[in-house]
């Protein structure tokens, strides 16, 4: 199954599911990351420029380190992503590059203005990327993928329908978030927080609820129609 994480930064995938998507990578699917922005000011000292490019070759390492089958770098500067018809047809180009049976975004109730622009993006180009007459640099898809939402940063306003045990795939997870040395460096600054001390106590928040070491979690919207998607790892 192709599987399409979407998410508003360079470190959002990582930090909200990276342990599922090394879960996916592991059970044979091809996975695929796109980063909506760019980064470029995520850092108190350096230019637009350099800690864009910064960026990009962190979120490739992460990547990497997940074992996706490759990175869609969609490039829309950092805090400033808007839905509109360019931006709309860049996330539906995303979907079609990566052949998209599922796409996974953030969720509309998240609290950060990009996240929630990156979720309707996401949302509205999974129906798009399946109608022909709506032309892009690649071809429609033969169907419309499935979605699903993931959590939020310390889950707020997120109650989940669906876990994932990362408890296999956690310590992937962390060395990805390593790879993201530049937002380690910053959270410290601005919060006095590791990347890593973050997503552990939601890990294990999320994983306490449902009796394991960490889990992820996950809601499927409601609209019609449907396909049904076996997803083992999904529980609810």
């Amino acid at each position: 199954m192709n599987i399409l994480f979407i998410g508003a930064h360079p470190d959002d995938l990582e930090i909200l599911c990276g342990g599922t998507i090394a879960k996916c990578v592991g059970e044979g699917h091809d996975v695929w990351m796109a980063v909506a922005t760019n980064g470029n000011v995520g850092s108190p000292t350096l230019s637009k420029a350099e800690i864009g490019a910064i960026r990009k070759e962190e979120a490739t390492a992460a990547s990497k380190a997940l074992g996706a089958k490759g990175l869609i770098w969609l490039d829309e500067d950092d805090e400033f992503l808007f839905d509109d018809l360019r931006t709309r047809m860049k996330f539906v180009d995303a979907a079609r590059q990566a052949q998209a049976d599922i796409i996974v975004t953030h969720n509309p109730n998240d609290y950060h203005t990009d996240h929630i622009a990156c979720s309707k993006l996401a949302t509205d180009a999974r129906i798009l990327s399946a109608v022909r007459l709506i032309e892009t640099d690649r071809a429609h898809l033969p169907k419309t993928p499935e979605l699903f939402y993931m959590d939020s940063v310390a889950g707020i306003q997120f109650l989940p329908q669906f876990y994932v045990d990362i408890s296999g795939t956690f310590q992937t997870k962390v060395e990805a978030l390593l790879c993201h040395k530049s937002q380690d460096q910053w959270l410290r600054s601005i919060f006095n927080q590791s990347i890593t001390e973050i997503i552990r106590i939601q890990s294990a928040f999320r994983g306490l609820q449902v009796g394991v070491s960490f889990a992820e979690a996950f809601l499927a919207p409601t609209y019609w129609p449907k396909q049904a998607i076996s997803l083992p790892f999904l529980s609810p």
